[in-house]
C-alpha cells in the first residue's frame, strides 16, 4: 500500500530540506513516547513520521518515491541511513529526547542489516565491512567516553516553559570558558541537552559534545 509521505508530515511537494525538517521537528516534539505514555499508538506513529522524514529529506529516496508512489522502502533500511549521515540526523540535535530513547524506538543499532541492505554485496563482504564498522564505532564510544563533558544546568522555571537563552560557565581544559545555551520550550526536569563540539578536545582539535543534565528551579 502506497504512502503519502508528504501527507505524514504536513509538507507541500515542493517542500525545502528546511521545511521538512522543520516540520519533523514539531511532530517529533508533540508525538514522541515520552510525552505521550497513555498513548500506545504513539510510538508507531514518531516512526511513521521518521519513515516519512527519512524518505523526503534524502534526495535519491525522494526521487524515487515521487517517480514510483507505490515503491515500499524497507523502514528499518530507512531509519539506519538517517543516522548514518550526519546532515540528515543532525534534526535530532536540538530536540530533548535522549539518545537512547531514539535508539530502542527506531532500533538502529544492527549494523550488519545495514550493510546488508543498504551497501549489498556477498555475505563475506558483507560481514568484513560490518567488523570494521563496529570496530569503529567502538572507537568512537571510547573518544565520547573520554572527550564528553556533563554537566548540571538549573534552568529557571519561567525559561524552561518559555524557552530562551542562559550562559553558563565549564571547564572544558585548564581555563573555564563561558558559553550561551538555548533552552528549548516545555523543558522539563531530566531532560539532557547536547551541545555538539563543546566538549574537550584532543591533540588533533577534534572535540568531544557537552551534555547539560536538567534541573528546573523557581521562577
Amino acid at each position: 500500500m502506497s504512502k503519502d509521505y508528504y501527507r505524514v508530515l504536513g509538507v507541500a511537494k515542493e517542500a525545502t530540506n528546511q521545511e521538512i525538517k522543520k516540520s519533523y521537528r514539531m511532530l517529533a516534539m508533540r508525538f514522541h513516547p515520552d510525552r505521550n505514555q497513555d498513548d500506545p499508538s504513539s510510538a508507531e506513529y514518531f516512526k511513521e513520521i521518521t519513515e516519512a522524514y527519512g524518505v523526503l529529506i534524502d534526495p535519491d529516496k525522494r526521487r524515487t518515491y515521487d517517480r514510483q508512489r507505490g515503491f515500499s522502502f524497507n523502514r528499518e533500511t530507512v531509519f539506519d541511513d538517517i543516522f548514518s549521515r550526519s546532515e540528515f540526523r543532525d534534526v535530532f540535535d536540538d530536540l530533548p529526547i535522549r539518545k537512547e530513547w531514539i535508539e530502542r524506538i527506531l532500533n538502529i543499532s544492527r549494523v550488519i542489516a545495514y550493510e546488508a541492505f543498504v551497501v549489498g554485496g556477498t555475505p563475506g563482504s558483507v560481514l568484513r565491512r560490518s567488523m570494521v564498522r563496529l570496530a569503529a564505532q567502538g572507537l568512537d564510544r571510547v573518544f565520547h567516553a573520554v572527550m564528553d563533558i556533563h554537566e548540571k544546568i538549573v534552568i529557571p522555571g519561567t525559561i524552561a516553559v518559555t524557552g530562551g537563552y542562559m550562559t553558563l560557565e565549564y571547564r572544558p581544559g585548564l581555563l573555564k570558558r563561558g558559553i550561551k545555551v538555548k533552552i528549548p520550550r516545555n523543558t522539563t526536569s531530566g531532560m539532557v541537552l547536547r551541545i555538539q563540539g563543546m566538549g574537550r578536545k584532543n591533540p588533533l582539535r577534534k572535540a568531544g559534545d557537552l551534555y547539560l543534565h536538567v534541573d528546573i528551579g523557581s521562577s
